[in-house]
């Protein structure tokens, strides 16, 4: 009569592990792989320059796993490839959204807005750059030269020696702080 025990007993232990493995499964099921062959495709199309091939993939995929970043920073990059600014802004902003990282975003974020000729829209993108990396002197050399093109030319200059103070060998900062004449801007 033990016996049967036993066997039951194992039998609901090897019935609860395993179960425990497939709803691991089915969840892990709901994560992005980046080695899906789906993934793999869109990375080597957008490798070989064939943007408009990956482009479907790409939507497909978002489909699938519309709160995936990685999927997004591909879409952006796939609509720089096809020179498309607009859609490239909006992919970058939904990066941004999706992102624990955004700075990845910059200066292709604001770039694209003034390309697809929404310059008002670059100034507050290059601002939100600083924010995310506070200490990369290309991003603030970027954020003066659009204060410069917004004729803000007091801001420029903050952003310049905050620049200068991050990288004080950078020849972009010196340029741009000095002006036409040799002397100071």
């Amino acid at each position: 009569m033990r016996r049967p025990v036993i066997l039951v007993v194992l039998l609901g232990a090897y019935l609860a592990s395993g179960f425990r493995g497939i709803v691991s499964d089915v969840a892990r099921r709901g994560e992005f792989d980046p080695f899906l062959p789906a993934a793999r495709a869109i990375e080597h199309r957008i490798g070989e320059g064939r943007f408009a091939e990956a482009l479907p993939l790409a939507i497909d995929l978002r489909r699938i796993y519309p709160r995936e970043p990685q999927i997004a920073l591909w879409i952006a990059r796939i609509h720089h490839g096809l020179n498309d600014a607009a859609h490239e802004a909006a992919a970058w902003e939904a990066y941004v959204g999706l992102s624990p990282a955004p700075a990845e975003a910059c200066p292709a974020l604001p770039e694209a807005y003034a390309r697809s000729g929404r310059g008002a829209e670059a100034l507050p993108a290059y601002e939100r750059c600083t924010a995310w990396d506070r200490d990369d002197a290309e991003v603030l050399i970027d954020l003066g030269d659009a204060y410069l093109r917004a004729n803000r030319a007091r801001d420029a200059r903050v952003q310049y020696e905050r620049a200068r103070q991050l990288d004080p060998a950078n020849p972009i900062v010196t340029s741009r702080l000095v002006g036409p004449g040799g002397g100071p801007q």
